[in-house]
């Protein structure tokens, strides 16, 4: 009778508890994408990942059976943690073409991809791993229920530190763009006040000339604060379709204008062939005009001449702006898309920066190189995978 009651008060301890707990909020899972032709293979990954527990969060598991269903699901669901995708679908590379396209016309770089294929002779393992953006591979026939949870660890593991790493990128953006918008504000009432005790002061010259001072200052830190909101502006590097002919023209509208405020009557040499490019539109502008910016700075002073080319050649489209100054110094290439780094006193040095942000952002190519004329030449390399002609 003794343990029958002890049962009893056992039973309802444990289901106080059950009530407490219901109480808590529940934990968001873990999205899995299953993306595989053959149902089978969905019913099995369900059942093996069923009980799958990844830091207190379970797995919650969608399916798609073909290579364009799954990206008609990603468009529109963008937190996905994993995609289990096969390679052999509707072709014999549909998997492939899924794994870049989420990489580089959805812009997706969070997702961790995992490649299962029952055929690995359409798609070579060391090849797969080199030319493509992915986490793991396997061959369908050597999977375990092991080795399943084991790369579904690291996958998680890797997609939590990832949006980690852009939470905090993200919060050091705004914390950037906030600090800006303070020091704007004390730089405005410092030149507002200088300029009044420069009125007032008219006819102490000495005393003036500190006060010239104190508003050159405060308008070069007015620059340098312009150019770091730039920069912390540059969030997602998204994809929408751009004309280079027209974004172009709109860029050298205000271009020849720096130009002429620059003191210079450049010489441009423009050739732009019509091709389309899958980019911001504001994003690809910003990186033109920052190096034609570039190039007008430190081309040759009594004949200044600037050159930009846009080509498409075979698989990429490349764009070059080139100058005839003196070039860069080999001592100062490692360091030139650094921020504030730049050889002249007057400048702030973040033009070089940004186009860098965007440039990786897009995984697009930048190099620097010496022109026929003996000055700088950028090039810029946009593969033809990520355009639209």
């Amino acid at each position: 009778m003794q343990n029958s009651k002890m049962f009893e008060d056992d039973e309802l301890l444990f289901s106080g508890e059950e009530s407490e707990e219901s109480g808590l909020e529940p934990v968001e899972p873990w999205r899995v994408l299953i993306v595989d032709d053959e149902p089978d293979v969905h019913s099995m990954t369900r059942m093996v990942l069923g009980d799958f527990i990844f830091e207190g969060r379970n797995l919650e598991f969608s399916s798609a059976y073909s290579g364009e269903e799954s990206l008609k699901i990603l468009e529109k669901e963008l937190d996905f943690a994993v995609i289990l995708l096969d390679v052999v679908m509707e072709s014999n590379t549909a998997g492939l073409d899924v794994a870049l396209r989420i990489r580089e016309m959805l812009n997706n770089r969070f997702i961790r991809i995992i490649l299962r294929t029952g055929q690995p002779g359409f798609a070579p393992e060391h090849k797969v791993i080199t030319e493509l953006d992915i986490n793991d591979y396997w061959q369908k026939a050597e999977v375990t229920s092991q080795r399943l949870a084991t790369s579904m660890t690291t996958a998680l593991r890797s997609y939590r530190d990832l949006l980690k790493i852009e939470s905090n990128r993200t919060s050091l953006a705004r914390m950037a763009m906030s600090v800006a918008h303070q020091i704007r504000n004390r730089t405005m009432t410092i030149n507002g006040f200088a300029n009044l005790a420069s009125r007032k002061l008219e006819d102490r010259p000495d005393t003036l000339k500190y006060l010239e001072t104190i508003s050159e200052e405060t308008g070069r830190l007015e620059r340098i604060v312009d150019s770091v909101s730039d920069f912390a502006a540059i969030s997602y590097c998204d994809h929408s379709e751009t004309d280079i002919e027209a974004a172009v023209s709109e860029v050298f509208e205000n271009i020849r204008s720096f130009a002429a405020d620059s003191g210079r009557d450049v010489n441009f040499d423009i050739s732009v062939e019509k091709v389309s490019i899958d980019a911001k539109t504001d994003l690809f502008k910003k990186v033109v005009e920052e190096l034609l910016k570039n190039a007008v700075f430190f081309c040759n002073r009594e004949n200044p001449q600037v050159g930009l080319s846009v080509r498409v050649e075979k698989t990429v489209c490349c764009i070059e702006v080139s100058d005839n100054g003196q070039g860069v110094d080999a001592d100062d290439l490692p360091f030139l898309f650094d921020p504030f780094f730049t050889k002249r006193p007057d400048a702030v040095g973040m033009g070089l920066s940004i186009v860098d942000r965007i440039v990786s952002g897009y995984n697009w190519g930048v190099a620097v190189g010496r022109s026929d004329s003996g000055g700088t030449v950028f090039s810029v390399n946009i593969p033809m995978k990520n355009m639209r002609t």
